[in-house]
């Protein structure tokens, strides 16, 4: 039984499949396995995982719906994983040699707690983009977490490692039920389950922007955010001070999915009436207000925003 099981799903990556899979074996820390789940590639991807799988470097399992979503296959391994801890790292980004062990020794150091998160770094190109510190590593508590939250998304899919008893028990990713944001969704979920998660502010994985075809697609903005349906499941369960700081995170994704879909022409009203009025501060508000400015005035805004 390894320590760490790396689940990865593979959908048409080809072209960065292999660099991302010799990242995962330069890891500092050995003791780990690495679980690949095919989603119906169709550009060599799956040939390339056969080869890892007959050298012995990682079990390949697949799914017989081509492309039908990364959340489905990411269950599928943490439900093939024998691990105690469950990193997930995508097949188009990089894993610094450091990201295990900065997760072991967590682990070792603070031993009753069931969710560790690393920093990452946004890149385009070969460029690190600035990033939010705002914290420094250690132990956070619900309130600490939903904070950090309400400021920028901490917990990226790459930088979280999670115990595979919690992930199983709470169902895994929401799978079949949301296009895009079903991460945000389930790592708030979690933070909302567990009083206390461990922080390091130290980069250890890369996301390369280019690479992310599901952000990209504009198609997967389909609804109103995921993170709303977290305002009925918690809101009774969680403390005054904390329910606030939930809605603040909440409202902060609400409001970048109606920024996206006004830039397209696409409607916002649902998405503005969705937010919930006590969690809005005043960088949500002036967001709330110009997304109102009519269409081609809205686009010219933007730009001397930026």
């Amino acid at each position: 039984m390894a320590f760490f099981s790396v689940i990865m799903p593979v959908y048409n990556k080809v072209n960065t499949l292999s660099d991302s899979l010799e990242c995962i074996y330069r890891q500092n820390f050995k003791d780990f396995e690495v679980i690949a789940v095919d989603d119906g590639s169709t550009d060599g991807s799956l040939g390339i995982l056969q080869q890892y799988e007959k050298a012995g470097l990682l079990r390949l399992y697949q799914r017989d719906s081509p492309g039908s979503g990364g959340y489905a296959a990411r269950n599928l391994g943490a439900d093939k994983s024998t691990g105690e801890w469950l990193v997930f790292f995508d097949a188009d980004d990089i894993m610094l040699s450091d990201h295990l062990s900065c997760f072991a020794n967590a682990i070792s150091q603070y031993s009753d707690i069931e969710l560790y998160v690393n920093a990452y770094q946004k890149m385009e190109g070969w460029r690190r983009l600035p990033r939010i510190k705002g914290r420094a590593s250690g132990r956070l508590s619900r309130l600490e977490a939903l904070e950090f939250f309400a400021l920028f998304d901490f917990i990226h899919m790459n930088g979280a490692c999670i115990s595979r008893q919690r992930f199983l028990s709470m169902g895994g990713f929401p799978a079949g039920l949301y296009r895009r944001g079903g991460d945000v969704y389930f790592w708030l979920k979690v933070l909302c389950e567990l009083k206390t998660i461990h922080y390091n502010a130290n980069v250890t994985t890369l996301w390369l922007l280019e690479n992310s075809d599901i952000t990209r697609d504009k198609r997967n903005l389909v609804g109103l955010h995921p993170g709303v349906d977290l305002f009925k499941q918690y809101e009774s369960t969680l403390k005054r001070s904390e329910r606030r700081q939930l809605r603040l995170a909440i409202n902060r994704k609400v409001l970048s999915w109606a920024v996206e879909k006004k830039l397209l022409g696409q409607s916002v009203r649902l998405d503005l009436e969705a937010l919930r009025l006590g969690g809005m501060n005043m960088r949500l508000w002036l967001h709330a207000i110009s997304l109102l400015v009519p269409q081609p005035y809205y686009n010219q805004l933007r730009r001397r925003i930026k």
